[in-house]
């Protein structure tokens, strides 16, 4: 496939091949941030903060650094890294997450997975589920080591779906061998799936030109979960506008870059 520098960098960006100090492009974890902000509600950003992990204030600032231009330019990416050929893989899900995908019965946001199966212990999450998913020929699911000239985490064999894939969901027994698969609190996987991801449907609702709100609520969440503390209940309300706008907006660029 040949990609754009523009779509280069925003995947070297979502993987964390970055360099600098720049609040916004420096950041190694922005993945954390850029998916989050794909979830609904709060549930998702308390989980990750709860593990100890930063959400990154500069990420909101939309006025300020090219968001939705990021964005954009992952699925595009995306629509050129469509699968050939079908593929399995495997992701170790936090389980609030993937209630929300099963749920909705899609993904939710990007989603990593990877065709070497899972470790033997996931420290970085609390409370996992076992995710074996099935990507038939056709669906966007851009394999990093194809996509980028160097590929900096080639060890990870990582395979991206993007966000809004259909999933089906079909929870099997954990046999003995992933049952000793660990979360960071030494406990065992809470379900194990098989998963078939389909081709996304269009959204009923493109809404390209819908003004995002301030970001000003956005980063003051962000401050206080990252800091252990309950944010205000306005913030929070102001946030999840920002979200929902923000995610319209999206779903409006995901459909006109996949041509779904």
């Amino acid at each position: 496939m040949q990609l754009t520098e523009k779509e280069l960098r925003a995947l070297r960006y979502y993987e964390g091949d970055v360099s600098g100090n720049d609040p916004f492009w420096g950041d190694p974890k922005a993945y954390l941030t850029l998916n989050s902000l794909l979830y609904p509600g709060l549930r998702n950003e308390r989980a990750r903060t709860a593990e100890g992990k930063k959400l990154n204030p500069a990420i909101l600032m939309h006025d300020r650094y090219p968001l939705l231009e990021v964005y954009s330019d992952l699925f595009a990416a995306l629509r050129k890294g469509v699968s050939e050929k079908e593929r399995h893989v495997c992701r170790v899900e936090r389980y609030s997450d993937y209630l929300a995908q099963k749920e909705a019965g899609k993904t939710l946001s990007f989603t990593s997975t990877s065709t070497a199966g899972f470790l033997n212990a996931y420290a970085d999450r609390i409370g996992i589920a076992l995710m074996r998913i099935e990507i038939p020929a056709g669906v966007p699911a851009l394999d990093f080591s194809e996509a980028l000239p160097e590929y900096a985490k080639a060890e990870e064999h990582e395979i991206l779906l993007p966000p809004w894939i259909p999933l089906t969901f079909a929870e099997i027994p954990l046999s003995e061998e992933e049952c000793r698969i660990l979360d960071a609190e030494k406990n065992s996987p809470l379900v194990s799936c098989l998963c078939r991801a389909g081709l996304p449907d269009s959204s009923a609702v493109i809404q390209n030109d819908i003004p995002l709100p301030d970001h000003g609520a956005g980063i003051r969440v962000y401050d206080a979960l990252n800091s252990g503390r309950e944010p205000l209940e306005e913030d929070i309300c102001a946030y999840l506008r920002f979200k929902e706008a923000l995610q319209q907006r999206l779903r409006g660029l995901f459909d006109r870059e996949t041509g779904c």
